[in-house]
């Protein structure tokens, strides 16, 4: 046999074109048995007919993926919403009774990263990702599918910019409040809402953001010296937002405010211009249940959320950006996209999650005295 390096110029021409063949024959071959396992995976999953799922504790969540799945497949979604600590607590009593009723969780990275799979309550989602229409890197932006632990255990959807800071135009004059500093305001004092710092996830990782941006010095003026009004209730505190009972809102959440925005509601999401974006996942992470009640049909909706349809729903629903190229997106606010040359500090990546967040927010414990 020639080899290609030393062969002329012709016959390296003939062989290049020859693996090349073979190339397109393997990657032809590999689509095949890739649709045949996909194949044999939803023939699998309709003889079990249902899967149970926890998700978003959200109506437009709940129709887009109930609706969504039944329709592709014909199966039924058993779907409750008692949030991350909930589910939590609900598979932890089960398993210590010797029941195993869940199959799939969507939800936000701590439950997932800090409670099932440190408890081995997970089964890996990437071997399970049979649909050609999903592992085909490139319909995933960065070429490649994003999982929020380095052995793919859970499955990333999403992932955008969150401002985390709302504000009643009527209120807030336009460029009054463009930096996070500007909160030090003595004018601001006692008049802002601010998301309970103690708070599991969401309201820590702010914090621990102030923390590891800013320093102690913010942290503590921010906190004792302006006196917030601390929330823990989302809906609530937008609403005085919307009402004009306070001007700013200190850890909104984006998806709420967009709601009360599309009723007419004089409120903008600011970017901050003196720290790195925030990057968040929003309800975006997938885990596979392990010891499932419905295995297959499992397997099949966590198919069917990563590929376009299911990710189209699902994104629509919950106003996130999805990261398939092929899910656009042109809806979502222009803030809310990533953008190149900008830093930005990613509050749901493992090490941020499991490591650096409960440091930063141990000292703040301290130092606030929570």
């Amino acid at each position: 046999m020639i080899h290609p390096a030393v062969a002329p110029r012709g016959i390296r021409r003939l062989l290049g074109l020859g693996l090349a063949a073979a190339a397109a024959v393997l990657s032809v071959g590999s689509a095949a048995r890739g649709a045949s396992a996909f194949d044999a995976l939803v023939a699998a999953a309709k003889q079990e007919g249902s899967v149970a799922v926890n998700g978003p504790p959200l109506e437009p969540a709940r129709e887009a993926l109930t609706a969504g799945f039944e329709r592709a497949y014909g199966i039924k979604v058993l779907y409750e919403s008692g949030g991350g600590p909930a589910a939590a607590a609900r598979v932890r009593a089960e398993r210590a009774a010797g029941k195993y009723l869940l199959d799939v969780m969507i939800s936000g990275p701590d439950t997932p990263l800090l409670t099932f799979l440190p408890n081995g309550w997970l089964d890996r989602v990437e071997p399970v990702l049979v649909d050609p229409r999903v592992t085909d890197p490139r319909v995933w932006k960065g070429g490649h599918l994003l999982y929020a632990d380095p052995q793919r255990t859970i499955l990333r959807l999403s992932q955008f910019v969150t401002p985390d800071l709302a504000i009643n135009t009527r209120l807030v004059k336009p460029g009054e409040i463009t930096t996070w500093k500007s909160l030090l305001d003595p004018r601001w004092q006692g008049k802002f809402i601010a998301k309970d710092p103690t708070i599991s996830g969401a309201g820590a990782s702010l914090i621990s953001y102030f923390y590891i941006t800013f320093g102690p010095e913010f942290v503590k003026r921010l906190y004792s010296v302006q006196k917030p009004v601390l929330t823990r209730d989302q809906r609530q505190a937008v609403q005085w937002l919307a009402q004009g009972n306070y001007p700013i809102f200190v850890g909104a959440d984006l998806t709420t405010v967009l709601l009360f925005q599309q009723q007419g509601y004089p409120l903008q999401m600011v970017t901050a211009s003196d720290g790195p974006g925030i990057l968040s996942g929003g309800f975006g992470l997938v885990s596979l249940i392990n010891r499932a009640p419905h295995p297959n049909a499992a397997k099949l909706f966590v198919n069917w959320i990563a590929s376009r349809d299911g990710s189209d729903a699902f994104a629509r629903s919950m106003m996130e950006l999805s990261l398939r190229n092929d899910v656009s997106g042109s809806e979502m606010p222009p803030y809310e996209i990533p953008r190149k040359n900008v830093r930005y500090m990613d509050t749901y990546g493992y090490e941020f999650v499991t490591v650096q967040r409960d440091a930063a927010f141990e000292k703040v414990r301290t130092l606030l005295g929570l």
